[in-house]
């Protein structure tokens, strides 16, 4: 069974970052393999991992129901949606990506949230590690497509809507049917002056324990502004360090998987 770690947490807080750091921990530190999965609509993840996406859960979902393809005489549907799922995924030297992908207009995520859990019980029968970018609100947990996680980090930033938003993220998952492990917190994009006062003050109030701080990074930032990928920024850089520190203490007991 493979050990799943989900991000959640608004948009733009460094969820794709954070994941993408962890899945070059995994990868390089530890030397196993990883199925990427990135359950955003906006794709962010093959983007900070330097990956070209050309075909996503999205688009078989509309391939499928919208019948603009003919399923082979010799496949059942789902025989077919497996096999289009498998030939989407980007393999690359030390972990495959799957994508989410958005659907075009208005249109329900429930056929493709299922394509999605359907295929991720599956690929925990042949990943020691899966890591998954989730959308950028809760939605993800309220359809239950983050259904199963060993670790969901909760990523915020370190302002007082941050902590609000992370809060709300916690009553959302003691409130649903879902099974989680551990969650941890971490503040993303800390300025170098450090965490306000009344920041600390409203962490303090609401209870929340920080398991890390990630700076603002002008490394990362490079890269991202000129679209490199994050998996080439320095061993040496202090977000990357901070990550690596952070798993050491949560996830290197399942090494053995």
């Amino acid at each position: 069974m493979s050990y799943t770690i989900a991000m959640a947490g608004k948009g733009g807080t460094g969820k794709s970052t954070t994941a993408t750091l962890i899945i070059r921990y995994i990868t390089e530190e530890l030397g196993k393999a990883v199925l990427a999965v990135d359950a955003d609509p906006n794709s962010t993840l093959g983007l900070s991992l330097g990956i070209e996406v050309k075909s996503t859960i999205a688009d078989i979902r509309d391939d499928v129901v919208e019948k603009r393809v003919d399923i082979p005489a010799s496949m059942s549907k789902d025989r077919y949606i497996e096999y289009r799922i498998e030939e989407s995924i980007v393999e690359e030297n030390k972990f495959d990506l799957l994508t989410m992908g958005r659907p075009e207009g208005p249109k329900c995520y429930c056929y493709a949230n299922n394509l999605l859990r359907r295929y991720l019980d599956k690929a925990e029968q042949s990943y020691p590690y899966i890591v998954i970018d989730t959308e950028a609100g809760m939605e993800h947990l309220s359809r239950r497509t983050t259904n199963d996680v060993d670790l969901l980090i909760i990523a915020f930033e370190s302002t007082i809507i941050g902590v609000h938003t992370a809060n709300r993220i916690t009553e959302l998952i003691e409130s649903l049917p879902i099974k989680i492990n551990k969650y941890i917190y971490v503040m993303c994009k800390v300025p170098a002056k450090g965490v306000s006062e009344k920041v600390k003050a409203e962490i303090s109030k609401s209870g929340i324990e920080v398991s890390a701080e990630l700076p603002f990074d002008d490394e990362i930032y490079d890269h991202i502004t000129s679209g490199e990928s994050l998996l080439e920024i320095s061993t040496e850089n202090n977000v990357y360090i901070k990550i690596k520190n952070l798993m050491n203490k949560l996830v290197t007991v399942t090494t053995d998987k």
